[in-house]
């Protein structure tokens, strides 16, 4: 407080005191913010020089604190108008930046979702929704184990448990059933995101693929089926529909590969070929269908009368033959002897059968398996002329 400026050397020269008039009394007090820092100074002045009572003393530094507080609360109330102000600037921006992310989510034709730790549905976008038959919002805050199956749920879980403790992408195919049974298969690329509180979370991106999986199981199935048909193919190839036995073809193939393995490691081969007696009089007398119900009961006896190695095939007609490897004449009689015996001891239908056997082994002279049959087939005619019902041996 100056009582007199004019007489104070501090002001006595100041350009608010020399004038006239002029200022010759000030009494001022601090003004300070909150924190204490001040921040000015409330003055009182008087052209006239002048002492204030201590009332008016007391009055001057209550109103400089009245003063201070309401420069304090316009500071703070300016100060919550610009936090506010920035606040909403943030909230639009957030808004704006949500309703891009929504745009651009649903705008996707892929399905997508996002997924906290405890499985539960925080987002799923409108190719979801559609998908699903529900609306945008009615998911939200659900449980795999309240929205899929037993099994389906175990494995979503086991892959999205994966995805958050490996913190990488994952790539999977997961099979829904649809409320009318049908299966449908979605290839979902699943990896981890983070919320703005550091929680871990999982987000997906899936594409229904139930047309591509139909066509690939599809495939596969005309693929099996062609194996099949190309398996029936070459089993016909080389098999006689009627009796189940080889056919000639594959007699012949197999006659070129014993022969040339016996002659070149010096073991025994023999054939024998065995014709039906009086067949034609079968099928005159009973029919085709009892002529072909002999043939195949011949191969069976054949098939299940042979050794391992051996191979029984049907050679032509009411012709039979059976190669036998590593037999010599010997062991190859036993044989022919054993299938007369059992055609001998079979209940045929319409009248007893009988059969001749031609039997040829093979020898140093011979230059391949043709060569062989053609012995054997010279036996057969033997025994023909013999009488039939009986086995003869070639002698060359």
């Amino acid at each position: 407080m100056v009582k007199d400026a004019l007489l104070d050397s501090r002001f006595s020269s100041n350009p608010l005191v020399t004038p006239d008039p002029a200022i010759r009394f000030f009494a001022g007090v601090g003004l300070h913010d909150s924190d204490g820092e001040p921040i000015g100074t409330f003055c009182v002045v008087d052209m006239s020089p002048r002492i204030l009572s201590e009332d008016q003393s007391e009055a001057l530094e209550i109103f400089g604190r009245q003063i201070s507080l309401r420069l304090q609360a316009i500071v703070q109330r300016r100060a919550l108008e610009q936090a506010l102000a920035e606040k909403e600037r943030a909230s639009a921006g957030l808004r704006a930046s949500e309703e891009l992310f929504r745009a651009f989510m649903n705008a996707s034709p892929f399905l997508s979702y996002i997924k906290d730790a405890a499985g539960r549905l925080l987002f799923y976008n409108r190719s979801f929704a559609q998908r699903f038959g529900v609306s945008e919002y009615a998911w939200l805050g659900r449980t795999d184990e309240q929205l899929w199956s037993r099994k389906l749920t175990k494995s979503v879980r086991t892959h999205d448990l994966e995805v958050m403790a490996g913190g990488k992408m994952v790539e999977t195919e997961e099979h829904i059933r649809n409320s009318d049974g049908s299966v449908s298969s979605l290839r979902s690329f699943k990896f981890p995101c983070h919320d703005s509180a550091g929680n871990v979370l999982l987000a997906g991106v899936a594409v229904d693929v139930s047309e591509e999986v139909a066509h690939h199981a599809e495939l596969e199935r005309y693929h099996r089926e062609l194996e099949d048909a190309n398996d029936q193919l070459r089993k016909l190839a080389v098999t006689d529909e009627l009796t189940g036995l080889r056919n000639r073809r594959s007699f012949e193939e197999r006659l070129v590969m014993e022969f040339s393995l016996a002659r070149r490691r010096k073991r025994e081969l023999s054939v024998l070929l065995i014709d039906v007696d009086d067949f034609k009089t079968i099928n005159d007398r009973w029919g085709h269908a009892a002529g072909d119900e002999v043939l195949r009961r011949l191969g069976m006896i054949l098939r299940t009368t042979v050794r391992l190695p051996d191979l029984p095939a049907r050679y032509g007609g009411e012709e039979f033959v059976v190669l036998l490897p590593e037999s010599g004449e010997e062991s190859a009689m036993g044989l022919a002897r054993r299938v007369m015996q059992r055609v001998a001891t079979e209940d045929w239908e319409n009248q007893p059968l009988t059969i001749s056997v031609g039997m040829a082994s093979m020898n140093e002279s011979l230059e391949n398996g043709f060569q062989l049959v053609e012995l054997a087939d010279e036996a057969l005619y033997a025994a023909k002329r013999a009488g039939k019902n009986r086995v003869m041996v070639h002698s060359g």
